[in-house]
């Protein structure tokens, strides 16, 4: 159910990062966490060229197979407890941070530095906490998210940042979106 959800959910999403970060520049994408590969769907629909994979648990990964066809190389796993696959040259963490308490996310990322080759990129979109005029209402709405969620909890960008840093990533930067509440995006390089 919670997979639907997200996907369901994640067409407005997946047009806000795609509009804010050039994804041509990359010859493979590896989503972390993608649930039914509705933002690798929407990704190939818009950069035909670029090599798709997802990594999520087994039997989501079955399900996103049965709907994404042979265009997405998939990859069954848990992201706290198994390697990354390797090769990739971007990953995407896509609504996945913020659902994690602190050290499952630190280790998240660290498993992520290590699978990417120096110059590698790591996307984070997700809503993040103290969104510039949007404070109370962001932080409000997505703790009730988490606290229903029973883990997690939205982090502002200083904070997420240094996360990548303590990780191994060098130069984090922010990429601008229509709507910052909905979906704030980092970018990190390994």
């Amino acid at each position: 159910a919670y997979s639907r959800l997200m996907a369901a959910s994640q067409p407005l999403v997946a047009e806000q990062i795609l509009d804010a970060y050039r994804f041509a520049r990359h010859r493979r994408v590896l989503d972390v966490g993608g649930g039914q590969g509705a933002f690798l769907a929407a990704l190939g629909a818009r950069v035909p060229g670029v090599a798709r994979g997802l990594f999520d648990l087994p039997a989501v990964v079955a399900r996103a197979g049965e709907r994404l066809g042979d265009g997405v190389r998939l990859h069954g796993g848990s992201f706290l407890a198994d390697p990354l696959p390797r090769g990739y040259d971007l990953v995407t963490l896509v609504r996945v941070l913020h659902d994690h308490d602190d050290a499952p996310a630190a280790a998240l990322l660290g498993r992520i530095a290590e699978s990417l080759t120096p110059g590698g990129r790591l996307l984070i979109a997700e809503p993040m906490a103290g969104v510039r005029g949007a404070e109370p209402m962001g932080d409000a709405y997505f703790g009730l998210y988490l606290l229903a969620m029973g883990s997690g909890r939205p982090r502002p960008a200083a904070e997420i940042t240094e996360m990548l840093r303590t990780a191994g990533f060098r130069r984090v930067r922010r990429a601008a979106t229509a709507m910052p509440l909905t979906v704030s995006i980092l970018v990190a390089e390994r």
